[in-house]
């Protein structure tokens, strides 16, 4: 990154061994129970035999089955160099690429800075600092990623500027559409099958060769011409030349396919076999042209319109293969944060090959141009009705602070807890939070205070199965929720709460999926779906926590949170005296008025 942290470098840490090219081991905190560890290093020594060395120095020898424990504000720099590394060599990367410009690899290439990375690498300098003498480290390394960021940003602007025109893009994408099942389609789909529907040019070193489609081939490189600002004859040519490069000298294998009346006479070839080569090669030059003038007659470009609209996207970034069609809406801004939506999952092919990657999702609300936001809703109109919703367009923007609360009104449809909800509050429980959890605990609620350490454990037990649940409020229960945290961690609870901008009762009661992080004295942590990045809820705001067993953290199959329909309160004890169990009869009495039983 071309920055010098002598702080880093003073960093050093009691290793084992590494004599030669030797490895480096870290001594076990305890010796005598490292034999019980089936994952601990067996080749570590006692702490008596080692030596301090600087942990910059030695770090890539250190062996990966020891655990290297640093304090806290070392730990910290140490994590916030080695990521804003690591980032800096993926922007590296990414300038080094000679690919063709799209926008679905602008899409990837603004995903690869994730949502919350700037918090991230705030909270870990935060830490470093703490540490008088790593203070100046964590300032230079703040300004080092500064200028990441406008590394690369300045990156996506060019990357942008190299990619087709959306106005184009979109209007031959329209004619494309238009072409299926059309004639011309369909003669290009007889081609194809005249020479097997085998691709002589694309290898697939395991697996059958790949299939040839024609006419997926002459309108996916008119199509790419044409938004790029080529003519419409340097597009037919460009079709023609791919159409050429896999027909040029193919054999037909299946005479059926070719037209009839025959174009020439049989009696000038060698064989059938050559006659038909050479009607494949009359045929498929004028099937390609035909395809090109019907694909020019309903190309129509649209017009830019500089008003802009609020557009809700699901399931954002569109990195994945089916976004290719509006990976453009990447380079719109977008307003406010992102929320978590749901887990993306990908096969490994795709994964290698440099394509999508498996990973949290969320909702985004982007300000799009309202020509291209008027084109997705009608588009998405069309879609059955069976089908999600991937986007939901909003209002016009007008440039002031109504924008941004449309905007989290949008992404609380996705998912109702934003970040900053509950911030500035007073800790004061509203009435009816104070009233959902009388009724909780008195239906399922179990207490914490006072409790030994084995029965704490069968609490959580019956908490994460969803026996049971916990109602916050006595301060006295925080330092036992705390071990119970670490207990039901692997575990998805349900949180049910109170949601909103304000906490008030006019807000929206949900209930909340996912798994729990540490708490603190005023906010619990939990992660959306196990697989989303913390968020922190007021105490003041929870009603309860409970277990959810069955929930399936699979993509698409669990949502991240659901509507709570609030639990009516328990009626009131009968008067009078309660009534007495009689030991071992399993019989109960009841006082009579008169005194007798």
């Amino acid at each position: 990154m071309g920055v010098e942290l002598p702080g880093l470098a003073e960093i050093r840490i009691a290793l084992t061994g590494g004599r030669g090219t030797a490895k480096f081991h870290v001594p076990p905190p305890d010796p005598g129970l490292r034999r019980f560890h089936h994952d601990a290093c067996r080749y570590s020594k006692p702490a008596d035999q080692a030596s301090t060395y600087g942990l910059l120095e030695v770090f890539e020898r250190i062996c990966k089955k020891c655990p290297i424990v640093l304090p806290a504000a070392a730990d910290a720099l140490w994590r916030a160099v080695a990521f804003a590394a690591g980032r800096r060599e993926v922007l590296d990367r990414a300038e080094a690429e000679r690919e063709p410009r799209t926008w679905l690899g602008y899409a990837r290439a603004a995903a690869r800075h994730d949502p919350g990375d700037d918090e991230l690498v705030d909270q870990w300098l935060r830490q470093a600092r703490a540490d008088a003498a790593l203070a100046k480290d964590a300032d230079t390394l703040a300004d080092a990623w500064d200028r990441i960021n406008t590394a690369h940003r300045s990156f996506l602007d060019r990357y942008a500027a190299e990619c087709p025109e959306v106005e184009a893009y979109n209007g031959a994408r329209d004619a494309v559409r238009l072409s299926v099942g059309s004639e011309q389609r369909r003669v290009l789909d007889q081609v194809s099958a005249a020479v097997g529907k085998v691709s002589r040019t694309r290898q697939r070193t395991y697996g059958p060769p790949p299939e040839l489609d024609a006419g997926a081939l002459v309108c996916g490189v008119w199509l790419a011409a044409r938004s790029r600002g080529h003519s419409a004859r340097r597009a037919a040519e460009l079709a023609h030349s791919a159409a050429g490069t896999e027909l040029v000298g193919a054999q037909v294998v299946d005479v059926t396919r070719l037209p009839v009346p025959p174009r020439t006479g049989g009696s000038a070839y060698e064989s059938p076999a050559a006659w038909a080569n050479e009607e494949l090669q009359r045929w498929w030059r004028g099937a390609v042209a035909d395809m090109c003038t019907r694909l020019e007659a309903d190309f129509e470009a649209e017009s830019a319109d500089a008003a802009s609209r609020l557009l809700l996207v699901r399931d954002w970034p569109l990195t994945g293969t089916r976004d290719a069609p509006v990976a453009y809406l990447a380079a719109s801004p977008v307003l406010g944060p992102v929320v978590p939506y749901g887990y993306r999952q990908v096969d490994d092919y795709e994964s290698w090959s440099g394509g999508d990657s498996a990973g949290p999702s969320f909702g985004a609300v982007l300000a799009a141009p309202a020509h291209l936001v008027a084109k997705i809703e009608k588009e998405q109109a069309a879609q059955p009705a069976n089908q999600q919703a991937r986007f939901t367009a909003g209002g016009p923007i007008t440039g002031g602070a109504a924008d941004m609360e449309a905007a989290h009104e949008l992404l609380r449809t996705v998912f109702p807890l934003l970040p900053g909800d509950g911030d500035g509050e007073p800790p004061v429980t509203a009435a009816a939070v104070a009233e959902q959890r009388a009724a909780r605990h008195a239906a399922r609620g179990r207490r914490l205070a006072g409790e030994e350490q084995q029965q704490l454990y069968r609490i959580a037990d019956s908490i994460g199965g969803g026996y049971a649940c916990w109602v916050p409020g006595d301060p006295d229960e925080l330092e036992p929720f705390a071990r119970l945290v670490s207990w039901l961690r692997w575990s998805t609870v349900r949180v049910d709460m109170l949601s909103g901008p304000s906490g008030a009762a006019a807000d929206r009661w949900v209930s909340v999926f996912g798994t729990l992080e540490p708490a603190t004295p005023t906010h619990l942590g939990i992660s959306p779906g196990g697989r989303h990045r913390t968020v922190r809820i007021p105490w003041h705001r929870i009603v309860a926590v409970t277990g959810v067993p069955r929930f399936d953290r699979d993509y698409g199959t669990s949502d991240l949170w659901q509507p709570y329909e609030p639990v009516d309160a328990p009626p009131p004890p009968p008067p009078g005296p309660r009534p007495s169990l009689i030991r071992g009869g399993g019989l109960r009495a009841v006082p009579a008025p008169d005194g007798a039983a």
